[in-house]
């Protein structure tokens, strides 16, 4: 599963450069949907928008023969963009806040979404399209979280354990307003672990590792390489579509197990105030378990949105 999400990266990263040969010459698809999307070029001065989203789930059942449970499921999810272009600089910001509950008759309440991710990304244009930059990128989440395929319900995660903060430098390629391209050799990855409870998930008093740290150990340093890319697309009238994809290699210490991240977003929208939307994350972290992590939400709710998308 490893191999095959590494493909996926792999294949949208190559994607935005494509080539062909036409009158002897090399022409890039990027160059072409620039002629044609030219409308999508970096505008001077401050972008602000956000997506503001409540989505819900719900399911009723009373004297129904073929069976059912009663649940109903909420969750919020709030993404603001503050970016700003003067002259050779730009200077992008994205918040994403998410949180999100399912309860079902009979049963306690369970997470289905939590996230606190911080963007900040400065840069400095040397060229056509090409910016000498640093990036920083936070993420952590609210509250506990537990397996709840374990019967002891001891939580496995809390705010800041882990606490993730990585601050990198590199070239950035960013053509338009929908597509950008990270390249940074030179990334130093934080964890944090600031709950000893997650070094004992068991409540046995037997410690164990944690996100790759020794028991109550509470950092962990990496240094290595991220690659990272963002395309949005709309497809139609009223229906967009956001992805994000991350590598990253830790020069340090087995620069072979790579993180890998892949994140999508499919935003149908009904009218201004009522929208679809289909949620898609994959995750592989050897530091936190050794299998491809996955988590998919389909919800209907009501939308916000401000600014240019």
């Amino acid at each position: 599963m490893k191999k095959y999400l590494l493909i996926i990266l792999s294949v949208f990263a190559l994607k935005a450069f494509s080539q062909e040969i036409q009158d002897g010459k090399v022409n890039t698809e990027s160059k072409r949907f620039l002629k044609e999307r030219d409308t999508t070029k970096k505008q001077e001065g401050w972008t602000v928008r956000g997506n503001n989203t409540l989505l819900l789930n719900q399911a009723a059942f009373s004297n129904w023969i073929s069976g059912g449970i009663n649940s109903i499921a909420l969750a919020g999810r709030a993404d603001q963009e503050f970016n700003l272009k003067r002259g050779r600089n730009i200077w992008d910001n994205r918040f994403i806040l998410a949180y999100g509950l399912r309860s079902e008759e009979g049963d306690r309440s369970k997470k289905v979404e939590d996230l606190i991710d911080i963007t900040s990304k400065y840069g400095y244009e040397i060229g056509s399209n090409w910016y000498a930059a640093v990036g920083m990128n936070f993420k952590t989440q609210f509250t506990k979280g537990y397996d709840y395929t374990n019967d002891n319900l001891n939580y496995i995660s809390n705010f800041m354990a882990p606490g993730y903060l990585a601050i990198g430098l590199g070239f950035d390629y960013i053509p338009n307003d929908n597509f950008q391209l990270n390249i940074h050799p030179l990334t130093s990855r934080m964890t944090f672990i600031t709950d000893d409870n997650v070094f004992d998930p068991d409540r046995d008093g037997i410690p164990k590792e944690a996100y790759g740290a020794d028991p109550f150990d509470h950092f962990v340093y990496q240094f290595g390489l991220f690659l990272g890319a963002r395309y949005k697309a709309k497809l139609m009238d009223n229906v967009t579509f956001d992805n994000r994809a991350g590598i990253y290699s830790n020069y340090l210490e087995k620069p072979q197990n790579m993180v890998l991240s892949y994140s999508a977003i499919l935003d149908l929208k009904v009218n201004k105030f009522i929208s679809t939307q289909i949620t898609f994350d994959a995750f592989y972290d050897e530091n936190q378990v050794k299998k491809v992590q996955i988590k998919e939400t389909l919800g209907v709710g009501l939308t916000y949105k401000y600014g240019k998308y």
